[in-house]
Parts: C-alpha cells; structure tokens; sequence
C-alpha cells in the first residue's frame, strides 16, 4: 500500500512519451488514483522533467466579460444561422454546452431577445451608416413581402462600390408595412430609411423594381430613375409564352402528367420500372411551381429525356387512364422549342441576378442578342411561314421582345450604363446619328460631374493630375512637355470640351473582354478620364434585376415560419436584417 501511494504522489515520468498535439515544454497528465474518490485526481504538470503545483480551480470559472463574449458569440450564431431564441432552452442544446463549459451559465430568452440581439443589431446598423456615409453614390432595390403567417414587410438593398473598389451591397432593412401596399406607403417607407441613414437626393443613382402598377407609383413619388427588373420582365414574357395558343394545351398536358407524379407515390414506382425496362435514367419528375417558371423548363427536359417510357406508362397505368395525357408528336416538337427558347432565358436570369458584379450595362446587349437571334429566324422562315417548328420560335421570341422593348426602351439611364462599361461601349446602342448619341452622353456626364462638386470630388481629380506632375529637367525645361502642359492647361480648358476630348478618346479606344470587370478597367483608367469616370462610377452601380431584395425574402421565410409565429415583427426584423448583413457584424473576438 505504502508502494502505491508513493506512486500517487510522484508519478514516474522516465518512460512518458507525449501525445499527438502535446507540447514536451508544458504537458498536463491526468493520473488516475486507484482510490474511488474522485477527489483524488491530481492534475500535474511537468515543465523539464519538473513538477509544478496544482492548478487552481479559479483558471476554469468565468468572468464577467468572458460569459459576455460567450453570450455575443451565441447571439451572433443564432442571429446570423436563423435558429429560433427558444434553442438556449432545448435539453440537448444545455447539455451539449455544459460538456464544452460546465461554468458556463446559458442566458435566458428575455436576454437574448432583450439585450444581447437589439445590441447587435444597433451596432451594425450604426457600422453600415459610417460605410454608407462615405460611399459616393447608390442605386437600391426593393420589394414587398408577405410572411407564411401574414406579416406584412417591405425590404431595401443598397448597392455602391466600397473603398477597394468593388461593387458590394447592404440590407438597410426588413421592416414591418402594416398599412395597405399603395404606392404612397411604399414611398414613404423607402423615404424614411433613406433619411435614418442620412442619404441625400444627389447620391441616388437608381432604384430596380418589379413593374407592379404600385411600385411604379412609389417611384414616380420618389422621383427616382427607375429600372425595370428583368428577372421580372423575362418572367412575364415567359408566362406570355405559355399562354399562347399553340402552346397552351400542350403545358396544360405536362402539368397533368406532373400531377400524377406528385400525389401517387406507387406511380413514382411503377414509373421507375419503366425506366429500368427502356434503360432510361432514373429520374424522378421535378416539382411545379406557379411562381418559379423555370421549374417548368426543368419539368419539361425530363418529359423530353423520359418521352419513350412516359408514353408507356401513360398507356398502361391503371389500366390506361392516363393515356389521353400520352404526348403526339406534335406535342413534342413545341416541348423542344419551348426548351429551346426559355433554356437561354433562364442562363440569362442566374447570369444578371449576381450583386456583386455590374450587370445593368448588360440588360441592352441581351436584347440586342435577343432580336438578332429574331432576325436570323425570321430570314430562314420567309419562304415558309407554315413551318410549325420556325413559325412558333419566332412568335415565341416577338412575344420576349415586345415585353422587353415596352420596358426599356428608351431608358436613358441604362443606354448610358452600357455605353461606359468598357465592354459594350456603343455597340448595342441603337442610334440613327453618332453625334446626337455623343452629345447625349456628353449632356448626362456634365451634370452629374456639376453635381457632385459640392463634395470635393473635382477638387480631388484636380489633386491626383497635379500629383503626377514630374520636375522638369533636361530639354523639357526649355521646350516642355505635351503631357505637363495639358495638366497644366486641366483648368482652363472648358467642361464641355474636357468632356468632348475625353469621350471621343474613349469610344475609339478597343472594347475590352466580356470576361473582364469594367470597375477594374475604370479604376486603372480613372486619371486618363477624370470627368466621365464620375459618370461611370454612379451608373455601374446599377442594378439589372431585384433578386437582391427577393434574397431577403428567402432568409425571412426561414426565420418566420409556422413554429415562429408567434416572433413580434420588430424581433423578425432584427433577425432578418442581421443575416442579411452578416459580413458587417462584428464577430466576437477571444
């Protein structure tokens, strides 16, 4: 006995190896003792093959700013990952935290709800005003939102570039719109957080909306230029599409066949037998739904691929029940064009839904495509006009363009939008004279250069052409040079002609790649084209759809769902506008 509790108090450390991760400078080794008692443990350390003496029980308690870090890093992961407050009170969710940290006291609803949340949302609500108050120029999107549980509220996205010159984006709110959905309300709301967070009239480029007769009003009390979303406008030619006379019957027909998938899960099997007999893929029929269009393009390419086993199955389930739904051939041919057509559609849509890249210099050059491709349609088809398989692509795309042309045409925001992104310049541009386009364009960068002056921006590019001044040495002392006179000359020459030159060199200088960024070229070429730069940066702040508020929207569906009903709108607004923001939090430090 004697031998072992010697052994207790003065471990042997000659035959110790460290463990994987363990230091030999400073190990912990816990020995067990052979006694019952589990206060017998004894926690040692060896530094250099020496003891040292117990560590105190006080290093594994908390403090008070150590629990608040670990509150706000519990706030942070349930605000910004849309867990509900009534997780703290889960069983497993307290066990799980008491095994990492047994001192560890979890903080009430009330406190999180009370305390903890509203105090990070302040902050980054105040964090995002100091970004906003030094960027130059805006354009918003917004849009209006009714929950599952009929909580009505109104989103607003800002998009600007930052300092480093990238075009970045901010929810300034999810808030609550009780009153009707009028378009005197909407704009009295958009005019409220505008002033909460001090943006004044000049800096407003844009606002992207859906083309709803209510959100057209509230732009027009605004007085705001506006953009027509083109997820919207393509979504509506979409629908027109389906709507036609040729067509209808045959979606009619596919949306049936859906149906029968969708609510017969023995159909789901006896089609997967099917399958397996013609040695087709084993897909299953994707969901329809009303409001999202391309699922029916996804719907439709799986009746194509699945054609020879769905006409089987048609004809024999249930003993041929479903054998009127069974496609003609006929059905088929307008399946592909419709394919065909909406397929482009929808890579246009993901390609110009992207808030961090200009897209809004893009919604031009598509249309320009899009009545090309008409163009090219057309010419094959005239001496046929029966042709069921042209004749139908090319009413499909008159009927695209006719919704597209009622919407920008015209839109001289957006002609000067592709007009300064490198990559279009005027080449998509439709123009019966070049000077009267040049003179447009010139119009637009001089009042918006005049109007920018009270801010100290002219001051500034004065500023950066001087500092490239070099002392003249040489020869250049007695004959000067070219470069330093026209700085020397910046000021006298006047606006309109700075302008002229600046704008005659950009439109003959070659149009860069359409896989290059056009705020990368601007930054590098900002010296060379100080007046219209100021133009370019407002405009390619644009905007080509309002996906970036519909992106609220969706992060609010999974706040406020049916075992949330009961979340007041100010605690969904909160939560809602801090997972928006995510990237502005501040994130707890340890």
């Amino acid at each position: 006995m004697e031998e072992s509790n010697s052994l207790i108090s003065q471990p042997s450390t000659s035959n110790y190896e460290p463990q994987l991760g363990q230091s030999d400078s400073t190990d912990a080794c816990i020995y067990p003792s052979p006694i019952t008692d589990t206060s017998s443990i004894a926690i040692v350390h060896k530094t250099n093959s020496t003891l040292t003496k117990q560590m105190k029980m006080t290093q594994f308690t908390l403090n008070k700013s150590a629990k608040k870090k670990i509150d706000n890093a519990l706030a942070y992961f349930i605000a910004t990952n849309m867990m509900p407050y009534s997780l703290v009170e889960k069983e497993g969710f307290k066990l799980f935290v008491n095994a990492l940290n047994p001192s560890y006291k979890l903080p009430g609803r009330k406190t999180l709800t009370e305390s903890r949340i509203p105090s990070m949302y302040s902050e980054t609500r105040n964090i995002i005003g100091n970004i906003i108050r030094s960027a130059d120029v805006f354009t918003f999107t917004t849009d209006c939102w009714t929950s599952s549980s009929n909580q009505p509220f109104i989103g607003l996205t800002c998009h600007f570039i930052n300092a480093n010159f990238k075009l970045t984006s901010a929810c300034l709110g999810c808030i609550e719109l009780s009153e009707d959905h009028t378009g005197e309300n909407i704009a009295d709301v958009v005019q409220m957080l505008f002033l909460d967070y001090e943006i004044p009239d000049r800096k407003i480029c844009s606002i992207v909306t859906d083309y709803g007769s209510n959100m057209l009003k509230a732009v027009r009390n605004l007085n705001i230029p506006h953009v027509a979303c083109f997820g919207h406008a393509l979504n509506t030619a979409v629908s027109r599409i389906f709507n036609m006379d040729e067509i209808k019957d045959v979606v009619h027909k596919v949306k049936l066949i859906h149906n029968i998938f969708a609510h017969s899960w023995k159909a789901v099997r006896e089609m997967g037998k099917v399958q397996e007999k013609f040695s087709l893929p084993n897909k299953k029929f994707p969901s329809y739904s009303k409001t999202r269009w391309w699922s029916m393009l996804e719907l439709i390419n799986v009746i194509i691929e699945q054609e020879l086993g769905l006409t089987s199955f048609l004809r024999t389930y249930k003993n041929g029940g479903y054998k009127n739904l069974a496609l003609q051939e006929s059905d088929i041919i307008v399946l592909k064009n419709l394919s065909c057509i909406i397929q482009p559609i929808r890579e246009i849509t993901d390609n110009l839904a992207g808030d961090s890249y200009v897209t809004g210099s893009a919604i031009l050059p598509v249309i320009s495509s899009l009545k090309s491709k008409l163009s090219q349609i057309t010419q094959l088809n005239e001496s046929d006009d029966t042709d069921i398989n042209g004749g139908q692509i090319k009413n499909m795309y008159t009927t695209i363009i006719e919704v597209l042309d009622q919407r920008y045409q015209g839109n001289k925001l957006l002609i000067m939008c592709t007009v300064l992104d490198p990559r279009f310049k005027i080449e998509y541009i439709e123009y019966d004279n070049l000077s009267a386009l040049k003179k447009t364009i010139a119009e637009f960068c001089e009042t918006t250069y005049e109007s920018i002056e009270s801010d100290g921006y002219v001051n500034n590019i004065s500023n950066q052409l001087a500092s490239q001044k070099k002392p003249k040495t040489g020869l250049s002392v007695i004959f000067g040079t070219p470069e330093n006179n026209n700085m020397d000359n910046f000021q006298e020459v006047p606006l309109s002609q700075k302008i002229k030159n600046e704008l005659d060199l950009y439109i003959n200088n070659p149009k860069i790649g359409v896989e290059q960024d056009p705020l990368d070229w601007w930054n590098i070429n900002k010296t060379t084209y100080p007046i219209i730069f100021v133009s370019a940066k407002k405009v390619m702040t644009v905007q080509a759809t309002s996906v970036a508020s519909e992106r609220i929207f969706s992060k609010g569906g999974c706040i406020l769902t049916d075992h949330r009903s009961s979340l007041t709108n100010e605690h969904a607004s909160q939560l809602i506008f801090l997972t928006m923001n995510k990237d502005y939090i501040d994130k707890p430090v340890f």
